[in-house]
């Protein structure tokens, strides 16, 4: 066999044995591209609901709690030792009732002796009246007596005074709303034993932000909703701050309700709800579908007629019920997402909830 034909043939076996390797490398190749692309991400599953105009959004609503409309530290104007507590914390008191007492031997004691002084000092002014008028005591002697007298009788009524002191009495009708002293304890002047809140009115009191602090005014009715009793309670603006928080940039507003049979207890969360009488019509959304942004800017999210999102500042100007008015950037008839948002970005591709789907 010539040397050309074995050549031939073992090119021939070569490139057969090629073809099984070449097609296992194009198979692997292609199983690597296809684990390599990963799946379509499917769109966001949202709720949306369209932007309305109303003329009926003129509440600014805002967010508070209920305070006494005077809270007094009370405290012992002299040192001892607590003998008694008469009263528990929550008790309703009237004014002049003893609440605690101090222990009152010593101060007993002291009024004793300022009184024998005193009537001493009166035998000597009784003894020595005669004689000064017939002239048979100096004018200086009787000066000595009466200012004996009169050091006398201070002396006395300041004894008297110390131990009235050591019964600490309300100084007006109200609740006990803390109480700081036992039985045993030692009490010093000044030194906070018992707090006594006022409450037969009360204050509702929350911040408003600096853009809507012109729209409110002292002797404004107010409507305020406590949860916790599940009512509704009218009121009046009676103070509203005149300088601003230097970090949220509110003022105070306090809205005084009255509170006879106490009912409204300090603490209780409420919402003020005041009509802005300058308002006029607003587009309204359901306060679900208002966010806070990173800046803590209130934010939407608008549904684009592409089914994409996108991401719309707007500024709360009321409340109505259930839906919050907006402005600045939102229009009627607008398709606002109100479910699903913490994860949505502006351009995210979403599919819109509705009930025929929600069954399946």
């Amino acid at each position: 066999m010539s040397s050309s034909c074995w050549t031939t043939r073992a090119t021939k076996r070569h490139r057969d044995c090629r073809k099984p390797l070449v097609t296992i490398l194009a198979v692997l190749a292609l199983v690597g591209c296809q684990r390599s692309d990963p799946p379509p991400t499917p769109p966001r599953v949202v709720q949306v609901a369209s932007a309305v105009r109303t003329d009926s959004a003129r509440d600014l609503r805002l967010s508070g709690t209920i305070e006494a409309e005077r809270t007094t530290a009370l405290s012992f104007a002299v040192p001892g030792t607590v003998e008694e507590v008469l009263v528990r914390e929550g008790t309703a008191v009237v004014r002049g009732q003893v609440l605690a007492r101090l222990s009152a031997a010593t101060y007993r004691d002291a009024l004793a002796i300022a009184k024998a002084t005193a009537d001493q000092a009166e035998d000597a002014s009784r003894r020595m009246e005669p004689m000064h008028r017939n002239g048979t005591l100096p004018d200086v002697k009787w000066v000595e007596v009466e200012t004996g007298l009169n050091q006398a009788r201070h002396a006395l009524s300041i004894a008297q005074k110390s131990l009235d002191d050591t019964n600490l009495r309300a100084p007006d009708d109200g609740i006990l709303a803390r109480r700081n002293v036992e039985p045993g304890a030692v009490a010093a002047p000044g030194m906070p034993a018992m707090i006594l809140v006022q409450t037969r009115t009360v204050l509702a009191t929350a911040p408003v932000p600096e853009m809507q602090v012109s729209r409110v005014r002292t002797g404004q009715s107010a409507r305020v909703v406590v949860s916790a009793l599940d009512r509704e309670f009218t009121g009046i603006i009676r103070e509203i701050g005149a300088v601003a928080d230097p970090l949220t940039r509110t003022y105070p507003i306090k809205v005084a309700i009255s509170n006879p049979n106490g009912d409204l207890r300090v603490g209780m969360v409420a919402e003020l709800y005041i009509r802005r009488e300058d308002a006029t019509s607003a587009v309204v959304v359901p306060r679900e579908a208002v966010r806070v942004d990173e800046a803590g800017a209130p934010c939407v999210y608008v549904v684009t007629p592409e089914e994409k999102v996108r991401r719309q500042s707007v500024e709360v100007t009321g409340f109505l019920g259930e839906m919050t008015a907006l402005s600045n950037g939102i229009a009627e008839g607008d398709r606002v997402v109100t479910s699903g948002t913490p994860m949505l970005a502006d351009g995210m591709t979403v599919r819109i909830l509705t009930p025929a789907n929600a069954e399946r």
